[in-house]
């Protein structure tokens, strides 16, 4: 195997920048959020790692990189049963493999894994009948039903995310979206909803009356969004933040580091925040339409659907406008395997764009 050198300009600069920026902003909030300095160093260690990562798959070529989607799918599916049976809980979810000083999760793997490998399908043919969604489902389910059962509902939703982005930019039949909106509409009640877990139940019904258990269920987001309110138009300052220092604000170095941000640096720096992950989802969207052959759009598209829901998904739990789901904020929250990732799959995406006329 062979690794290539390429000019510089054949990359997306400002796509690389927004995603540095974004990252520094998340080092410099994490570590005024950080309930003790070790948490911050460890993210400060992971940088570097990602972004090595990040570079180290620019010197292969477009080929080599598809050529390893099935067996990273593979693999991903075996960590993805095997953390099941050895892998260390966390809030409920039984999703992570300790390794020590570190922790990982396989779901971050299969995300990369199960794009590559719908992305060769899925181009192979249109999507005009039943039977051209066998293959797609058959490759999807088993990492949907694994996570699932971890249980890590906010995992499984963003890997349905990207896998609904890819049907969408592969032409999906408008007649075929409503079928499967109803299909939803109808397993929601009967199946879906009692196969929940209670505490996830609970994290819905209380999103419409978070003071019905104040100091209980619907405690994480009264004090989120007393944070963010409390913030004002330009926040209270670096470090400054009364609901962050003084600990009222759970998990406020994962989940709900949005409101850290926005108690210190209030609405001006909220929506900066906001503008630049909508600016970065911009030069995504334009990087996969720029390309030529179907399966380079849909695996960029893969990509963005999974990292812009997850960021949406954070931001309005945060704001009381989602339930619970434990998703964490990409490049800014704490969580090293999970920054590791993002650059992988944001690499992914540039090397993709990049070799777009290439035939290696």
């Amino acid at each position: 195997m062979t690794l290539r050198r390429v000019p510089v300009f054949a990359y997306d600069w400002v796509l690389i920048s927004l995603v540095l920026l974004i990252s520094f902003i998340g080092l410099a909030t994490l570590y005024s959020a950080a309930p003790s300095q070790s948490v911050w160093l460890q993210q400060l260690v992971a940088l570097p790692i990602a972004l090595a990562v990040g570079l180290l798959i620019q010197f292969f070529t477009r080929r080599q990189v598809l050529s390893w989607g099935f067996p990273l799918y593979a693999a991903s599916l075996a960590m993805l049963v095997l953390v099941l049976l050895i892998g260390r809980e966390i809030n409920g979810a039984k999703a992570w493999f300790d390794l020590g000083p570190v922790s990982f999760q396989p779901l971050e793997l299969a995300k990369i894994g199960l794009i590559l490998v719908l992305a060769r399908v899925l181009a192979a043919r249109p999507l005009e009948g039943p039977l051209d969604y066998v293959l797609p489902t058959l490759l999807a389910a088993p990492v949907l039903g694994l996570v699932f059962i971890q249980p890590d509902l906010g995992g499984t939703l963003v890997l349905i995310a990207g896998l609904l982005g890819m049907l969408f930019v592969r032409g999906m039949p408008t007649s075929h979206i409503v079928l499967g909106l109803v299909a939803v509409a109808v397993l929601l009640p009967t199946v879906i909803w009692p196969n929940l877990n209670q505490y996830q139940r609970d994290r819905v019904e209380i999103l419409f009356d978070l003071s019905k258990d104040p100091k209980g269920k619907g405690f994480q987001q009264i004090q989120s969004t007393i944070a963010i309110g409390s913030g004002g138009l330009v926040g209270k300052g670096f470090g400054a933040g009364t609901q962050t220092q003084l600990g009222f604000v759970p998990e406020r170095q994962t989940d709900f580091i949005y409101a850290v941000l926005a108690e210190e640096w209030g609405f001006v720096g909220a929506t900066t925040l906001m503008a630049l992950y909508a600016l970065l989802f911009f030069r995504l969207g334009r990087m996969a339409l720029e390309c030529v052959r179907l399966e380079d759009r849909l695996i960029i598209m893969g990509v963005l659907s999974m990292l812009a829901f997850q960021v949406a998904v954070n931001i309005a739990v945060t704001l009381g406008l989602a339930p619970v789901t434990g998703l964490t904020l990409p490049l800014v929250s704490k969580g090293g395997s999970s920054l590791i990732m993002v650059y992988l799959g944001l690499g992914l995406a540039l090397l993709i764009h990049r070799d777009r006329y290439s035939e290696v």
